[in-house]
């Protein structure tokens, strides 16, 4: 990481990516980015979203190798991350009962 380039929140992250501060706390908790927590805040450190970024560009500027898997693929030309949702799930509260 270069002295210039602070770590990142996840909702700094999501505006960059155009996703939501939650799509990057749940890549974080999945292991797919790498971060460290301050208490109970959450900060991305910027060689790790560097490193997300060349997975998945098509950068000159960018080493070439192999996108592990869970990283997300960037979509079309345009160098933006496209972030896939995945669907709500609902908790299973066990038998509704009437009191």
């Amino acid at each position: 990481m270069r002295k210039d380039q602070r770590p990142v929140t996840p909702a700094m992250l999501a505006e960059r990516w155009q996703c939501s501060a939650e799509t990057i706390r749940q890549m974080v908790h999945r292991q797919e980015l790498r971060a460290f927590r301050v208490g109970r805040m959450i900060r991305i450190p910027w060689d790790a979203v560097e490193e997300i970024e060349c997975q998945t560009s098509q950068s000159d500027d960018c080493e070439a190798g192999p996108v592990p898997r869970g990283t997300i693929p960037a979509h079309g030309d345009g160098g933006a991350i496209t972030v896939r949702h995945a669907l709500d799930r609902r908790r299973n509260s066990g038998p509704e009962t009437d009191t």
